[in-house]
């Protein structure tokens, strides 16, 4: 019997791990984010960031693996009896917190600047919107095993090209969940480039700058496309979901 209610037991603790972890990080992160935003001396008008349980990363897989553990060592002390295993549980828990932010990587886009972080207390990169050519939505198929979707999970993330021709390719993040994020930051770029262009056009001795390119009509099409055929997979997916559930 005790064997029964101890192998019942521990897929319930892993899974008070992962949920712990997700719901702490969450609030954690949106606190930090209030607290130390990544734009300096003017507000964010659009962000997104990476998702844990969605994208399909082994750094974010590590981490959701570590969130797990902290149940496991938890089971371990339930079923040892060993009281310093609990400790140990709320330990491993801490460092679950600890490397999600580590690896926690967002970007923000501002009036003037385009700002991006890969893992907290790193490197806040800040780049000016005067230096910034063009920018693309790309996405890509994910390759790793996510606790949400397996590993049918797609990633997107926005890729900017600077007028020196070089490419900055921002986080990643799950295209399901981030896809909207990622495309109001994309927007928010693309107003203020054009606004930018068309104040140095409009300055008598000014001329825009021929290297810099306005995004082209294709582009914003091809983005608005991903969008629309996102919105068509989650309708599917809810329709199927729908006829595969039992009569009441």
């Amino acid at each position: 019997m005790r064997i029964i209610e101890l192998g019942l037991l521990l897929p319930l603790l892993l899974a008070c791990g992962v949920a712990g972890h997700a719901v702490s990080s969450r609030v954690l992160k949106a606190v930090l984010w209030s607290w130390a935003p990544l734009a300096t001396g003017e507000p964010e008008s659009a962000a997104y960031e990476r998702h844990v349980y969605h994208t399909s990363s082994r750094a974010m897989l590590e981490v959701a693996a570590a969130a797990a553990a902290s149940g496991f060592v938890l089971w371990l002390a339930v079923a040892t009896g060993i009281g310093a295993l609990a400790a140990l549980a709320l330990l491993a828990f801490a460092g679950a917190l600890g490397l999600d932010l580590l690896r926690w990587e967002r970007v923000a886009v501002s009036a003037n600047y385009l700002w991006f972080q890969r893992g907290w207390r790193s490197t806040v990169h800040q780049v000016a919107m005067e230096n910034i050519r063009d920018l693309s939505v790309e996405e890509s198929e994910g390759r790793v095993l996510t606790l949400r979707r397996g590993k049918g999970s797609r990633l997107v993330r926005l890729k900017v090209r600077m007028k020196d021709r070089r490419v900055v390719a921002l986080p990643k993040t799950d295209l399901a969940t981030g896809a909207p994020s990622v495309q109001r930051v994309a927007e928010q770029l693309r107003l203020r480039l054009a606004h930018l262009r068309g104040k140095a056009g409009g300055r008598p001795g000014l001329r825009p700058d021929a290297t810099a390119e306005a995004p082209s009509d294709q582009a914003v099409q091809d983005d608005e496309l991903r969008i629309a055929l996102l919105r068509l997979r989650r309708n599917a997916s809810a329709q199927q979901l729908a006829r595969m559930a039992p009569p009441t």
